[in-house]
């Protein structure tokens, strides 16, 4: 609801082109644009909302899947894989051969096994069960033709690049300024362990929202933003979520605003402004139970969130810097 408001007030014509510049919205990029712009323009009931003004963007990271088919990875989507593709037509392999970056690329003929279209994988049709995915029998998964895989950039194919982890790369193209930056804010947000080319169809909810995040936060900040996520610590171990929490503090600090929907008491005792729902869940919640610091809301006796983050309190903060959360 908060981004339907937020996206309507700062972008009044996104019904009528959902293309319209100034809006920004990480999400699936498969989604149906004239969806999204119908919902930002529908009547919303909803009290008087003030201070948008102060605001130039709107940001919504959440858990969509960035991609809908094994075609989607988190290389492409990131931006990263266009450098990669650059630094390959740029050997002396491929330019004897006449190879240009599109050559690299798995989504357009040329370059691409025809087999599975470039998609690594082929649709496996099951009789009484949903379909599924099996890898190629032509590239056994390397996306690529045979020409293509000869070309090699220091020693590994684009396919075996592909196949390299988020810190493995990291050193493998640390002379790619482009890739490495990108690569520098994926280990930033706990990604390090994915490979550059996993398909988006095996990449968590989490996982998905912290690459959106991720490519957020490589992008030249302007203006004053407002960030919008959902339940980004989920399924992530403590340290994970240290890592998660320090780049939304980045964001704070950069002058933008955070908002965080959000469980896990360590995120919420380090807001700067809490908003418990509840009482309960489902029809027995969406009421404003309690609002204020973590402390206050900590004293709250109406509030079931109130023992738990009076003992996260208790324990001790493990980040010093606030923003704004609602639990």
């Amino acid at each position: 609801m908060l981004a339907e408001v937020v996206g309507g007030q700062l972008h009044p014509d996104a019904a009528a082109d959902a293309q319209t510049a100034d809006r920004t919205s990480l999400v699936n990029p498969d989604a149906d644009a004239d969806a999204d712009a119908g919902e930002l323009g529908g009547p919303l009931t909803v009290g008087p909302v003030s201070g948008l003004e102060q605001l130039d963007r709107l940001v919504t990271v959440d858990q969509k899947p960035i991609g809908r088919t094994p075609r989607s990875n988190l290389a492409t989507y990131t931006g990263l894989f266009d450098a990669v593709r650059k630094e390959f037509a740029a050997t002396d392999e491929a330019r004897a051969r006449g190879f240009g970056a599109g050559r690299f690329s798995f989504n357009v003929a040329g370059g691409r096994c025809e087999t599975c279209q470039g998609e690594g994988f082929v649709a496996v049709e099951l009789l009484f069960l949903p379909g599924s995915y099996g890898p190629c029998p032509e590239c056994h998964g390397s996306r690529y033709n045979p020409e293509t895989l000869e070309v090699t950039y220091r020693g590994k194919n684009v396919a075996e690049v592909l196949g390299l982890t988020v810190n493995a790369a990291a050193g493998f193209l640390a002379g790619v300024p482009a890739a490495a930056r990108s690569l520098k804010t994926l280990r930033e947000v706990g990604l390090g362990y994915l490979r550059l080319g996993q398909p988006a169809t095996e990449l968590s909810g989490g996982e998905a929202q912290r690459i959106k995040l991720a490519t957020e936060l490589q992008r030249a900040q302007r203006g004053h933003s407002l960030y919008l996520l959902d339940e980004p610590t989920t399924g992530l171990h403590p340290a994970d979520v240290e890592l998660l929490m320090a780049q939304l503090h980045r964001l704070v600090d950069a002058g933008n605003t955070v908002v965080v929907v959000e469980h896990e008491m360590d995120v919420v005792a380090a807001a700067g402004w809490v908003i418990d729902l509840g009482p309960a869940g489902g029809d027995a919640g969406g009421r404003i139970v309690a609002t204020g610091t973590p402390a206050v809301v900590a004293r709250s006796t109406k509030s079931r969130t109130a023992p738990y983050l009076a003992a996260a309190l208790q324990a001790g903060p493990r980040h010093e810097k606030t923003m704004n959360i609602t639990s």
